[in-house]
């Protein structure tokens, strides 16, 4: 422990944290029980001066969480430099009055099994949330700076985590968390959409994780522009697809394309939701929001896939369920997703050519 001006900096804990996040960190103010402390917006003018070595047009933001305030940054390059950080965090709000611990955002829910987990994953594409940037170039909109990956000032954007702060508040049986991988933070149902628009402003990427009665839910802001909803399957349990299928429904004006998943993890990372039969996970710079994997590996090999106006539908015909949704959007389901997903007998008769076909134009007018 580290003590300076009334204010301990847990190093302990901060390293350790740091060792697994490698490149991003939150940090927790826990004010000092009983003192008069700052207010949110106080912190977060004192944080604003700070900047990384290299990357001096990073901004960061104090954002109210259960247990105090949290501030998430990146990069920070070893365990070393998140104590510094937190050093640094520590000297500018000193100056507006806080007194309490620094420490590191590193809240789970429970004992999670390393084994046996499934999950129904959608990998949701929202061209007007997402922005460009230059480590994984999108073609539809201009580069702000090097770090965005959302339009968080954009109608769409606030639409989405709106609606699923929302969905988190209305379905969760216990604690909520919000942030980043490793240094999620528990968070009230009216703070959780301000975490994750910091998360994705500061950073370029957020996650959301809660309990529910069809098991956890997780939601994952990628770095590349793409929105990752997904519950886990409880044993025994006939309709957990039917939970999130209800969400892609819900969001359908919100969105412009998604194509769901069932995938096996040990831990939810974000690299374990989304991959299946060799295709490239979300978070690899190849599978960018151009959907540049979709065009060059097999389109249309997903059981569920919602399509937007203008796309053409997927083939065989007669072969998928179609439901309408909102806004033109509809959903295409293959007969048994399950049988679909464990066994390429299951596919169409007619092989791949009829759905790469149908799928040769999906998202190409963005790029």
């Amino acid at each position: 422990m580290d003590e300076r001006s009334g204010i301990t900096i847990d190093s302990v804990k901060i390293r350790r944290v740091n060792a697994d996040a490698t490149f991003t960190q939150g940090f927790l103010c826990a004010p000092s029980p009983a003192s008069h402390q700052p207010s949110t917006p106080d912190i977060d003018a004192a944080i604003s001066e700070i900047r990384m070595p290299d990357y001096s047009d990073q901004r960061f933001h104090a954002v109210e969480v259960s247990q105090g305030t949290a501030i998430y940054i990146f990069p920070v390059s070893s365990p070393n430099h998140a104590v510094e950080v937190a050093g640094m965090i520590a000297e500018a709000v000193a100056a507006v009055g806080f007194t309490g611990i620094i420490t590191a955002c590193s809240d789970k829910l429970g004992p999670r099994p390393r084994t046996g987990r499934y999950a129904y994953s959608a990998a949701i594409c929202a061209v007007d949330a997402a922005v460009d940037n230059s480590m994984t170039p999108l073609h539809f909109r201009s580069v702000k700076n090097n770090w965005d990956s959302w339009a968080v000032e954009s109608a769409a954007f606030k639409d989405i985590v709106d609606l699923l702060a929302g969905w988190a508040k209305t379905h969760t049986s216990g604690a909520i968390l919000a942030g980043l991988h490793f240094t999620m933070s528990r968070c009230e149902p009216h703070q959780v959409a301000e975490v994750i628009s910091r998360c994705c402003e500061d950073i370029g990427w957020a996650e959301l994780l809660f309990p529910t009665a069809n098991g956890d839910w997780y939601v994952l802001f990628s770095g590349e522009g793409w929105i990752l909803p997904g519950t886990e399957i409880k044993a025994g349990r006939a309709d957990a697809l039917e939970p999130l299928a209800r969400l892609l429904k819900d969001m359908a004006p919100l969105y412009d394309y998604a194509a769901v998943a069932r995938v096996h993890f040990g831990l939810v990372t974000p690299g374990s939701v989304m991959s299946q039969w060799g295709l490239s996970s979300p978070d690899d710079p190849e599978l960018t929001a151009n959907h540049a994997a979709m065009r060059s590996s097999v389109p249309g090999i997903f059981a569920v896939q919602v399509l937007g106006t203008g796309h053409a539908d997927l083939r065989p015909e007669g072969f998928w369920q179609v439901t309408p949704f909102n806004s033109g959007r509809r959903m295409f389901t293959a007969p048994n997703p399950d049988d679909w997903w464990t066994s390429t007998k299951h596919f169409p008769a007619v092989g791949f050519d009829a759905l790469m076909e149908a799928n040769k134009a999906l998202l190409l007018k963005w790029t």
